[in-house]
Parts: structure tokens; sequence; C-alpha cells
């Protein structure tokens, strides 16, 4: 079987469709992967054939036999609805997918944070391809304080951006002025099997990559919402117990600074969120593998 992958641009998702690429190459079946230039180096030492074409001159050209694609990315899904093969999305987090839909639907979202689930689709954990981690003496050593990692500041030039990147540096303050380790993440490509392993606190932005490495490590999650569709998921985040979500409004005035400590200690000291979060992490554990998935991906062509 011929089975491309067309991921988007965000790394988080192409890592995902990275492993169940390997997989399916494993069982036998002949994989191409086409995704955005700075993610061809992680499919190379992934084991796997990059594309360097657009996905549908790839596709008109190597005509496979099914497609797994993202359905954000509208180059993807413009391809995966001409081929008129089987085709294969995973339901994104936060953000309603393009249309048409799939054949089938992967749904990584663990079912307490999902907020409108999808009839029929098939359950996956949410983890993502990493490579072998480097030594990193600072997210190795044994700390004895309390670890809380700040990932997605944004570093762009816009007001919107600045003002967001103000906000972040405020919670890296509130954090070190607790007393607690402070670890900042640039980037969207992390170790997360390393840095999560001694973290009780991940302080983010919404995105659905940094959601899932969370719960599959029964992290307590910051969300400091980049939009809307980022708002809607951290609040379904913190109904769940699993979090706290502020908006900027929230962060505003003389007393945000207090406020802004109070959250972060409670996380951090157990609060709410903690048991919920870890209990998150045992439901994560148990979901299936993308290595379950090839028997019925196989079965579509039958």
């Amino acid at each position: 079987m011929r089975v491309l992958f067309a991921a988007g641009l965000g790394m988080p998702a192409a890592l995902r469709l990275v492993l169940l690429a390997r997989e399916l190459q494993a069982a036998g079946h002949e994989v191409r992967f086409s995704g955005p230039a700075r993610t061809r180096n992680r499919v190379v030492r992934a084991g796997l054939v990059p594309v360097l074409a657009g996905p549908r001159q790839f596709s008109r050209a190597w005509r496979p036999d099914l497609v797994v694609h993202d359905p954000l990315c509208p180059r993807a899904t413009a391809m995966a609805a001409e081929s008129e093969v089987p085709t294969v999305g995973y339901l994104p987090y936060a953000h309603p997918p393009l249309a048409p839909a799939p054949t089938v639907w992967i749904d990584p979202c663990p079912p307490l944070l999902r907020e409108r689930p999808q009839p029929g689709a098939w359950q996956v954990r949410g983890d993502a391809y990493e490579l072998p981690p480097r030594p990193q003496p600072h997210l190795t050593e044994l700390s004895l304080l309390p670890r809380v990692c700040v990932t997605g500041i944004p570093t762009g030039t816009r007001p919107e951006d600045r003002r967001r990147a103000r906000l972040f540096r405020r919670v890296a303050e509130g954090v070190e002025s607790l007393g607690l380790q402070l670890v900042v993440l640039r980037g969207d490509d992390h170790p997360w099997n390393v840095v999560l392993q001694g973290s009780v606190v991940v302080v983010h932005s919404g995105d659905e990559g940094v959601v899932y490495a969370a719960a599959r490590h029964g992290v307590s999650q910051l969300v400091l919402p980049a939009g809307e569709a980022e708002r809607r998921a951290g609040k379904h985040l913190q109904q769940a117990g699993i979090g706290v979500c502020l908006t900027d409004d929230e962060l505003r005035g003389a007393s945000s600074m207090l406020r802004l400590r109070f959250h972060i200690a409670e996380l951090v000291n157990g609060g709410r969120a903690l048991p919920a979060a870890a209990q998150l992490g045992r439901t994560v554990a148990a979901m299936p593998r993308p290595a379950d998935l090839v028997p019925g991906i196989e079965a579509l062509l039958r």
C-alpha cells in the first residue's frame, strides 16, 4: 500500500503524523511524507522519505492508495479531496477543521478535553515523535525546587505580539518571585519526555501540542490564550480541573501580579488541578497508540 502523509505548518501536528507514518512503514507499506521545509530534517531523522514537490503535484504523479493529512492545511486538504482514495485526518484540538471531511477521523484529544466529540472517530494517544534527548543538566539533574516550564512566548514585532510577550515575562517574574525553578523554552519542538518529567506546571498559549504533552505527563497547565479558539480551549481545561486560563483582561490592574502569583502557587502546591492532571495522565496512558491504528487503516482498502 502506498501512503502519502501531508502535514501543515505546525511542527507538533507534523510530529504526530511522523509517528503514525513510522508505524505504517514498519508494517511494510510504502510511505512518503510531504511537509514544510523546516520539518524535512526531522522526517529524515525519523527514517522516512520526504517529498520535495507540493503535495498535489506529487500525489498526481505517485498515485497513493491512501492519504493521511492535516485537515487545518488548505493544500493538504485540497490534495486529499482530489486523490479519490480513502483519507485519514487528525481532528484539531481548538480550531474547526477544513472541509471536506476525511473517510476516517483520528482524535488524539483525551475525551475529557474534547469540546465537541466527533462520532465514530478513532481515539489515539496524542504522542509526537521526539529525537533522543541531548544531555541537558538543568533539566535532568535533581532539583529541590518545583519546576515551572514556560513556552510559546511570542517573538513577532506586531503590537499584539509585543503585548503578549510582556504578559509571558510577567508570568516568569511571578514564578521566580515564588522561589520556583523557571525553565523557558523557545521554538515549537521540545523534548517533552525530558522537560515535563520534572515539571509541575507548564505555561503556554493554548497550543495543542503542549496541551497533549502536558496531559500525557500529568502536568497542570496555565494558559495565556493567543486567540478566541485558544481561550475556549483554556477555559475547557479550567472547567475540567486541569489548569487555569487567564486572559489579558484578567491580568490588568494593580492587583494582577498578586492574582497571578496565587494561581501559580495553587497549581504548584496541589489545589484542585494537580490531582485532576495526574488522573488525566493515567487516562492518556491507557489510550491506543499509533501502532494500534495500523490494522484499521489497512482495512480501509480491503
